[in-house]
Formats: structure tokens, sequence, C-alpha cells
């Protein structure tokens, strides 16, 4: 929407955004740091997470795509270091061969900007830097846990989130604004599932709906949405 500015697009505007690719495989090092340079962005390069913990230490970098699996020191332990000793406060997007459920649940709780399995969508990654920012989501959630910790990881990943803990101020703010996406509680009234539905409908907007409750995890909620829009 042309409403939301996108913080990342700005600043690359003034100076290139620095990306630290940390991975093993000589292969990935040299087409993403290609890709990312003839994107505009300002890449370096570790081969593993040691290089990578004093590449951090002797500068600071906007982003860092880190490989969740090499041989010294795994991506995992590498952004525990770096967040615990206040080393970098780079967005990290996590690349990974596995996608299992408890491991991304583990590394989204550090905070992390995204999660990404193998094999690698380039245009996915160029998105994620460039920023999210222009995506808005409302977020119409009943538990108070579960929508905090919806609302912290779509934040931490660049969306622009609208919180609407009550049904009627969901309705007022899908009548006034054309959302990207709605996050509604399939455990409320059908009722007002059905005027929520209704509203995006008569509006003739695209807003990409994502029924969930307290028995999904906030992590998988940001997995589809990710899904979706990386898509």
């Amino acid at each position: 929407m042309d409403s939301f500015s996108s913080e990342s697009e700005t600043s690359s505007m003034n100076t290139p955004l620095k990306v630290l690719v940390v991975d093993d495989h000589p292969a990935i090092r040299s087409t993403m740091s290609d890709i990312l340079d003839a994107e505009g962005f300002r890449p370096s390069i570790a081969r593993n997470g040691q290089e990578a913990i004093q590449k951090c230490k002797e500068q600071e970098f906007d982003f860092i795509l880190m490989d969740l699996q090499m041989p010294d020191i795994n991506g995992f332990e590498v952004i525990k270091k770096l967040k615990r000793e206040d080393l970098s406060s780079a967005k990290f997007i996590v690349i990974t061969a596995y996608s299992i459920p408890e491991l991304e649940e583990q590394v989204n709780q550090l905070g992390i900007h995204a999660f990404l399995k193998k094999p690698i969508k380039v245009e996915a990654i160029i998105n994620l830097i460039r920023g999210k920012s222009r995506i808005s989501v409302l977020v119409n959630l009943l538990d108070d846990h579960m929508r905090n910790g919806v609302i912290n990881l779509l934040e931490n990943s660049g969306y622009q989130v609208v919180e609407a803990k009550e049904h009627d101020r969901a309705l007022i703010q899908l009548r006034q604004i054309d959302y990207d996406c709605l996050i509604f509680d399939s455990d409320s009234h059908a009722n007002e599932q059905e005027a929520l539905l209704s509203t995006i409908k008569n509006s003739k907007s695209e807003t990409f709906c994502v029924e969930t409750n307290d028995d999904e995890s906030p992590a998988e909620v940001l997995r589809r949405i990710n899904r979706f829009f990386d898509d």
C-alpha cells in the first residue's frame, strides 16, 4: 500500500545495505554474493561460524544470511553468541536444509527475521532484505498471549502490523483500510467470522485471510504468511 513506507528501502536509497553471507559451501557464498551485489547491496562472506563472529566484531551489518548446518559452530550457536554478547544488531535470515518444527521454534525464539528452507528462493531473500513494511497485516485474535506472540513475530519480520482485539474494531479497520492480510480467531463466533469475511468481499479486496487459534503456535502462523507473500 502506498500509505506504508519501507524503512529498508529508504535506507538503501542513502547507503547500500550491508549483508553478511555465512555458509560453508563456496558455491552458495559466491552465488549469493554476486546476486546481492547486482541488487545494489554490499555483500561480505564468511566461510564458517568463527569467521562470521570475527567479521561482526569488525563491522556492523544490516542483515546476516546464516546457514544452520556448519562444521565448526552451527548457525544457531553463532546467533546466540552474537546476541548474547551484543556483537551485532543485524536482522538474521536463517537458512537450513532441514525443516524441523522444533528447530524452527527454537530459532524464532532468538528473534530472527526469517526462517528459510533450501533450496533457496532468491526472490524471497531479496524481498526480505528490501523489507516487508509495505505489507499490512490486521491481527484480530482473542487470546492475549497468542495475539502478542503473532504480532511480535510479524513485526520482527518487517510487516506493518495493526492490532484489533475487539471484533467491532476489526470491522472498522477493514471498512477503512484495504489490508494485505487479516489474521482472525477461528474460535470466535461464526457470525463474527462471517461479518469479517463479508466486509472483505463487499469491498472487493484481495486480503489474504488466515484463520488460527491458540492450538497453533505464532511461528506456524508466521510461516504460513511468509509462504504466501514470498511466493
